[in-house]
């Protein structure tokens, strides 16, 4: 079984354009976290845009693999909020399915 975790670290931003922008900037501290969640249980991680957010969507083993992460690194709040990530991050869980047409 696979989880999905859909991370929207953001709530809303007031420019998503310099978030974005703000992603690159931090390029080193984001490879090196990456780095660290492939022995811990990640299967794939993204971020996406839109509409005045922008989120984070990874995918994990377990819920629990991700949130023991998430826990274990809490200068991503840091860097989210350098970039105009504002609030506490809203995190959903959810379970993978397949069915007819599933990729």
């Amino acid at each position: 079984m696979r989880q999905m975790q859909c991370r929207n670290d953001t709530g809303r931003v007031s420019d998503v354009a310099k978030a974005v922008e703000g992603l690159p900037e931090n390029a080193s501290f984001f490879e090196k976290t990456t780095a660290s969640t492939k022995g811990a249980g990640i299967i794939s991680h993204r971020f996406a845009s839109g509409d005045g957010e922008l989120m984070v969507i990874d995918e994990w083993g377990t819920a629990e693999q991700f949130h023991s992460f998430f826990a274990a690194n809490p200068k991503i709040g840091d860097v989210m909020g350098s970039i105009g990530m504002n609030g506490a991050p809203v995190i959903s869980v959810f379970e993978s399915v397949d069915g007819p047409g599933t990729i």
